[in-house]
């Protein structure tokens, strides 16, 4: 199913939010989308170590830095079952006996983070094995 959002990242956030504290502007009659109207940075605290960043343009995140084999690390939900893994090169992704697929079995971690943990882990092993 797909979604349009008649609405920026700005709105959304004050609805996040529940208040106006981020600056809003209207939606593009002709491209539907939106006119940039944030002008700088915000970081809002919405909960415990959660933040919500708010950017003028922000339209992806770079994390090529991050190797693949580390990714799983960057997963919160994930490391507490890291160390139930056979194997410590263990990809999550192939493996018998992954510690990460069977808490997903488990129903432990939800099918979309790992589903996404598959994705971004296969455009960093893609990155590096094409590095050169």
């Amino acid at each position: 199913m797909l979604v349009s959002l008649e609405f920026g990242k700005s709105t959304l956030t004050n609805r996040i939010l529940g208040e106006e504290r981020a600056e809003t502007g209207e939606i593009s009659k002709k491209n539907k989308m939106g006119k940039n109207t944030t002008t700088e940075t915000s970081l809002y605290e919405i909960g415990k170590n959660t933040y919500l960043l708010d950017t003028p343009g922000f339209q992806t995140i770079d994390i090529y830095e991050i190797e693949s084999r580390d990714l799983a690390n960057y997963y919160i939900d994930f490391r507490k079952y890291l160390e139930r893994c056979e194997y410590v090169s263990c990809t999550h992704i192939k493996e018998e006996n992954c510690g990460i697929r069977k808490a997903l079995e488990e129903c432990q971690i939800e099918k979309i983070r790992y589903e996404n943990y598959i994705k971004i882990y296969n455009d960093l092993k893609y990155k590096e094995e094409h590095k050169w």
